[in-house]
């Protein structure tokens, strides 16, 4: 099914064979995936002009299957040819800093503030795959004055101080419970960190200020399937709900993706995403 001359994969060969990429076969009828056994990651390349080759039948398989990847303790990530050819330098810069291991920095070395919506544009559009999801609310970790003297660095400040990663939350949304009771969730957008920076504790840091701000009786969020299991959600108590169901999208001549009408003639897909939900024990 996968031609070994896919100009796509010899790319992604010449690329990912210096971070100690192997190629292999993984499956009969399926897509070639890129196994580093060193650093327990598996990379899967999505070819544009094979996934239109293929039937209803393996697209059945085929959200599942990234979450097989992940078994055995790897990490995997999907990569389409298109995602590639817009944020090839985001994706090398992950995988730079995912194996080389980026800096440690403590949330306890950080402070929480609120942010304006430029502010978060910029650190979002240069440094998350999707780019800048717009929300409501936007709240950034930033290394305040009596915490610069560990030389904390970031190309991105606010007033002056370093930031390192930010939140984007949307408007609180109000449900009736099976009981008949109300219930207020807040949705997380977005989360974002530079790269460079392993924030420990930053994800707990940043939900603790916003469910201080507003009085939520849960948190929800999404994760994409294809660069996240929601390992780091369900380590701070998030539980899993759901997957959703995969979109299709046409793939324009800018390279930009849009909704299909017809997902029997879509260009590509995403692998659908973990819906989650952190409850909020002992609110005020």
């Amino acid at each position: 099914m996968i031609p070994e001359t896919s100009n796509f994969y010899l790319e992604l060969d010449a690329h990912l064979s210096p971070f100690g990429f192997v190629r292999e076969t993984h499956m009969q009828d399926s897509f070639p995936i890129w196994k580093s056994k060193e650093n327990s990651i598996i990379i899967q390349g999505i070819c544009l002009a094979e996934f239109k080759c293929m039937d209803s039948g393996k697209l059945m398989g085929f959200q599942q299957e990234i979450v097989n990847l992940r078994v055995d303790g790897f990490s995997a990530f999907r990569i389409w040819e298109d995602v590639w050819c817009l944020k090839k330098n985001w994706i090398l810069n992950f995988l730079t800093f995912r194996i080389n291991k980026p800096v440690s920095i403590f949330a306890r070395d950080t402070k929480v503030v609120m942010i304006a919506e430029n502010d978060a544009r910029d650190f979002a559009n240069k440094n998350h795959l999707l780019g800048f999801l717009k929300g409501k609310t936007y709240l950034a970790c930033i290394v305040p004055p009596h915490r610069q003297f560990r030389n904390i660095q970031s190309e991105f400040d606010v007033d002056g101080n370093p930031l390192i990663a930010i939140a984007v939350f949307g408007k609180d949304r109000v449900f009736k419970t099976e009981d008949g009771n109300s219930q207020i969730s807040a949705e997380l957008i977005q989360i974002c960190t530079d790269p460079s920076v392993r924030l420990v504790g930053g994800l707990t840091k940043l939900i603790s200020f916003y469910t201080n701000m507003h009085q939520v009786d849960d948190v929800m969020t999404y994760s994409d399937l294809e660069w996240s299991g929601g390992m780091a959600f369900q380590k701070i108590g998030f539980t899993n709900e759901l997957i959703t169901v995969p979109l299709y999208f046409d793939v324009l001549e800018n390279g930009k993706r849009v909704l299909s009408k017809d997902f029997k003639s879509a260009d590509a897909c995403n692998s659908g995403n973990i819906k989650s939900r952190l409850l909020i024990h002992g609110k005020k």
